[in-house]
């Protein structure tokens, strides 16, 4: 752990008995980058909260209060998030509290393990509940839930790739009349859906996109060389755009064929027929 996350990690550590003295808290967790060690001076400090009842705005109002809180907002519970949020800031560092309630982290579970849901608001909860540090946790209900999640089903998997397998080609005649901005754009589209299937190849949640190199760190199937390429595609496209769509059109084949061997059980024909017959189109 680096000394970006140490220092964010003992300030959680100082705000978490505030959250515990409500006994309707069931859970406090650091998450994001300061749990997986790597944050920097950039990075917000992110505690996840998990309660047996919903807290109140007047109960949220005070913890941010005791904790001796600055500018602080309270965000509304989004249904599809199933959490609400507060935003703070204490001893310079910004914090980022998410409260989520018991149940609704038993569905969302339910969700993505047993129905092989692949809604990534969904994926985004467990990759940071898997990868989140406890500060209090008495009734080791995150524990278990970190137990249940570190099983990441084949049928997830399918799930996944099917979802984002649609592949659009990085299109040559914006390359060729240097529509830089919609090309800048169709790459991004193009190398996030390519990521998504990677990610249900190497069975990982998928945690955003920022940190995209250390996501790539951890899969073992993938493109070689993948995060300098993907990052190349970017960096030529100003000398010679035609060669960045060709070159991310590559990683793209070799993608389809890395799905056809490690889920020979989904049939990849008609997305990649579709790719390539657009490809053709030019």
């Amino acid at each position: 752990m680096n000394e970006a996350s140490a220092g964010r990690l003992a300030l959680a550590r100082q705000l978490a008995p505030h959250y515990c003295a409500n006994p309707k808290v069931a859970a406090v967790a650091v998450a994001g980058s300061v749990a997986r060690g790597y944050a920097d001076r950039f990075s917000d400090l992110d505690l996840v909260v998990f309660w047996s009842l919903a807290p109140t705005d007047q109960e949220r109002r005070e913890i941010i209060k005791r904790a001796r809180g600055r500018r602080a907002q309270l965000v509304a519970s989004h249904e599809e998030e199933a959490c609400c949020s507060d935003t703070y800031e204490v001893d310079g560092i910004a914090i980022d509290a998410r409260h989520m309630d018991v149940e609704s982290t038993h569905r969302l579970l339910a969700d993505v393990l047993e129905r092989s849901d692949p809604s990534l608001s969904k994926q985004r909860h467990l990759a940071n509940l898997l990868s989140a540090l406890p500060l209090s946790d008495s009734s080791s209900v995150l524990t278990g839930w970190q137990s249940r999640a570190q099983v990441y089903p084949r049928e997830l998997s399918v799930a996944m790739v099917r979802a984002y397998l649609r592949l659009p080609p990085a299109w040559e005649h914006l390359a060729e009349r240097s529509e830089l901005l919609a090309l800048y754009e169709s790459f991004c589209a193009a190398q996030k859906r390519m990521l998504l299937v990677l990610m249900g190849l190497n069975r990982l949640y998928y945690p955003g996109w920022q940190w995209v190199d250390r996501l790539i760190e951890q899969m073992r199937i993938a493109p070689p060389k993948l995060a300098p390429r993907c990052k190349q595609v970017f960096g030529i496209v100003s000398i010679d755009p035609s060669a960045s769509v060709y070159q991310l059109h590559d990683l793209i084949e070799e993608t389809f064929r890395l799905v056809q061997t490690h889920l020979s059980e989904l049939d990849t024909t008609h997305a990649k027929a579709q790719f390539q017959e657009r490809q053709l189109v030019f």
